[in-house]
């Protein structure tokens, strides 16, 4: 057997192996942005005008407001439907969903 056919067999199964981890890594989950994401996030639009994207984490809730940083607020009480750092205060009640900040009486919110 000459040289060029041994070689021949041995490249043919090198660019089918390279050829089978490309298609499987681009396969892989999490390759497409958002999928498989166990916090999605839920939009909503308070009555004061304040738009807030919502990601529940069981223990605590992550809040952007009007699209800054999002700010991980702490669960409260053993129910878990109000999240507060002692400055903002996220409570849901009912489904219906309220945002507070500070001492000012917290805002009614719809959507998700």
């Amino acid at each position: 057997m000459s040289r060029i056919s041994r070689t021949l067999p041995i490249a043919a199964i090198s660019v089918l192996m390279l050829a089978s981890c490309e298609h499987s890594a681009s396969n892989a989950p999490g390759a497409s942005i958002g999928v498989g994401n166990p916090y999605p996030v839920s939009n909503y639009v308070c009555e004061d005008g304040t738009r807030l994207a919502v990601r529940l984490m069981g223990d605590r809730a992550s809040v952007s407001v009007n699209d800054a940083p999002a700010v991980d607020l702490p669960s409260m009480g053993s129910e878990g439907t109000t999240f507060s750092n002692g400055q903002r205060t996220l409570t849901i009640v009912q489904g219906r969903l309220s945002w507070g900040v500070g001492r000012a009486v917290p805002t009614a919110c719809t959507g998700g």
